[in-house]
């Protein structure tokens, strides 16, 4: 496994974190977390709201039942596009009564409530910070307009700004965002600010839901349980040149389109990872095999089309 350091954290954050939204049974989430640990990984996305809160609770018993407290990142996100700064407390609290701890080392605001001033939020999680809830915080679905208006309010208040920005990152553009506020970072405005400034990214379907997957995607996208809002949201002809050029590079290194597609995520100019949603032990090991492919700075901006 390969490693970050997100600051306010005394924990190692693994390049490619375990999303849980797709868990819905104890027994297999213990397999693929077992597995995903033996494998190097530590770093565990969750919800509030990912299956009315089943995986947290999964995660908390797996968590007691393994000893890992210290061993293991926690990230939570809470918060929709009404929530106000007022009711994140009371939602981290839910959240940390399904997880089963005392703090949590990564809080992310899952939605942007674009009525609130965005410094109204830093508060919070400053606070949050400060009475030991949390360790680290980010946002997800950001405008960056959002980010630049966060650095200035933080910086004139002395206070901690956001860690993390949680868009969408994959080698695979959207051409149509797959939900109504979804942000994708693949951008050269957005990309220029995550370079300048270090930040640290984690991406939300950072595989481009199955896109680089090794067979006949034309074949796949017209497949009635393909659907159409994933076709909108990810078929057109750059996103074909992309594929047809990690093919190029799939030979090269000897691996999978998909370990190209990944390797892409994480290994930008700023701190990415990835978060990968494996459902079994085979898809989690076709995920961990984008770490031993280590793309060039020209190898990248080859495949997001800039050469």
């Amino acid at each position: 496994m390969i490693y970050g350091k997100i600051p306010g954290l005394n924990k190692k954050v693994s390049k490619l974190i375990m999303g849980n939204d797709y868990i819905n049974k104890y027994n297999k989430a213990c397999k693929i977390w077992d597995s995903y640990y033996r494998n190097g990984g530590n770093t565990f996305d969750n919800s509030i709201y990912y299956r009315e809160g089943l995986t947290e609770n999964f995660l908390g018993d797996w968590i007691k039942s393994r000893n890992f407290e210290k061993e293991i990142v926690v990230i939570s996100k809470v918060g929709s596009v009404d929530t106000k700064p007022s009711e994140i407390s009371e939602l981290l609290k839910i959240s940390l009564d399904r997880l089963k701890l005392d703090c949590v080392d990564i809080l992310i605001l899952h939605h942007d409530n674009l009525n609130v001033p965005i410094g109204e939020f830093i508060d919070l999680f400053n606070n949050l910070i400060k009475f030991n809830l949390i360790k680290s915080f980010g946002i997800s679905n950001v405008k960056i307009e959002r980010l630049k208006d966060s650095i200035f309010w933080a910086k004139k208040n002395n206070k901690i700004n956001f860690q993390i920005v949680n868009n969408n990152l994959s080698l695979a553009k959207m051409n149509k965002p797959l939900w109504h506020d979804s942000i994708s970072s693949n951008n050269e405005e957005y990309l220029n600010f995550l370079n300048e400034n270090q930040t640290h990214h984690f991406s939300w379907s950072s595989q481009a839901r199955g896109f680089f997957i090794e067979e006949n995607f034309l074949k796949r996208i017209f497949r009635r349980k393909f659907k159409q809002y994933l076709k909108d949201c990810f078929f057109s002809k750059e996103n074909l040149e992309r594929k047809k050029r990690s093919k190029e590079l799939a030979i090269k290194y000897n691996c999978s389109l998909n370990d190209i597609a990944l390797s892409w995520v994480i290994n930008q100019e700023f701190p990415s990872y990835a978060i990968i949603g494996p459902k079994n032990n085979t898809q989690l090991e076709y995920s961990l095999n984008s770490i031993y492919v280590k793309l060039t700075l020209d190898e990248i901006n080859w495949l997001n089309l800039k050469k």
